[in-house]
């Protein structure tokens, strides 16, 4: 109880807490415009230099348990692909908007592995369980900016669906590959035998909750809460495809290939959680760059993320961890 407890105080007490500071104080000292910019620059901290260390430190000690996990980040591509796949087929058998049917999209394929997914893994698994997450999501950052971005674009303009790959983003924003480039410069140190120094432990034990507080602050400091009635059936089907759908395909596939028979069937477990996410914040950059409905993404990421207050304690049960 005392790890569930934990998580949802770190990934969700800390959203609140930046909301009530907003709604308190910020609203009234500060310009709307510095707030964003500080929210910004907080998440590219986090992100992009405190969350490498604890990357790098669990793939530096990672020993893979047993060959099979060499496909784990090929799952994680098959769990992205799941719910976005769900998201396009719902959007044409209820005839979704274009505007919102991208926004559904977007909310149906990213998911938050990294921050919620990672500090799950670690508080029940430790850094072997956080590595198996960061093992899954490889692929997945990269499949977002080069296929999810290109996608949703198709998606809000009504056009016909034409697969495409697109650099253009990572080649903007490099630095939205440092999470890859952390694993890959961790698993080198590992298979180069140099020994990982204890200090590197401690600091990651440390930073894992950290990096998510201070992602659920820099969100909560920016949230508005918009109409979400207006969303009432868009929101029902993409939690139906973040809590149900996704999960249940993932578990069924991950269950036929084995995996709950590896490492006692802690990956299956991990890849279980993964596949169980809420929306992820990444979701809300599209309808920003692209000027589709950004009310609806915000809309669907703030339930989905609440939701997550249910479906936690009930993968703890189904579980047993």
């Amino acid at each position: 109880m005392q790890r569930l407890v934990f998580i949802l105080s770190v990934s969700l007490g800390s959203v609140v807490v930046g909301y009530a500071v907003r709604r308190f104080s910020i609203d009234r000292a500060v310009s709307p415009r510095k707030v964003s910019t500080f929210s910004k620059d907080l998440k590219l901290a986090a992100m992009f230099i405190l969350n490498p260390i604890p990357i790098i430190s669990s793939f530096w000690g990672f020993t893979l348990g047993h060959p099979g996990l060499l496909w784990f980040p090929i799952l994680g591509i098959v769990c992205t692909s799941v719910g976005g796949i769900a998201a396009l087929v719902v959007n044409q058998v209820f005839h979704i908007h274009p505007k919102r049917a991208a926004s559904v999209f977007t909310s149906g394929m990213f998911s938050n592995i990294l921050t919620f997914g990672g500090l799950t893994a670690f508080v029940f698994f430790g850094i072997e369980g956080y590595a198996l997450v960061q093992l899954f999501n490889m692929l997945i950052t990269p499949m977002y900016y080069l296929v999810g971005f290109p996608i949703s674009h198709q998606v809000s303009l009504g056009s016909r669906f034409s697969f495409s790959l697109s650099f253009g983003t990572i080649r903007e924003r490099p630095y939205l590959m440092i999470p890859v480039v952390s694993v890959l410069i961790g698993i080198a140190l590992n298979l180069a035998g140099v020994s990982r120094p204890p200090i590197f432990l401690s600091v990651s034990s440390l930073l894992i909750p950290l990096v998510t507080g201070l992602l659920g602050l820099s969100i909560g400091i920016t949230l508005y809460i918009g109409k979400i009635n207006r969303y009432t059936r868009e929101i029902i089907l993409i939690s139906l495809i973040k809590f149900v759908v996704t999960p249940a395909v993932m578990a069924t596939v991950a269950y036929l290939f084995g995996v709950h028979k590896i490492m006692e069937g802690i990956p299956y477990k991990i890849l279980v959680i993964s596949a169980a996410m809420p929306v992820a914040f990444n979701s809300l950059i599209p309808p920003a760059i692209y000027d589709f409905d950004l009310d609806l993404a915000n809309s669907a990421w703030v339930v989905t993320t609440f939701s997550y207050l249910v479906i936690l304690p009930l993968l703890y049960l189904i579980l047993g961890v």
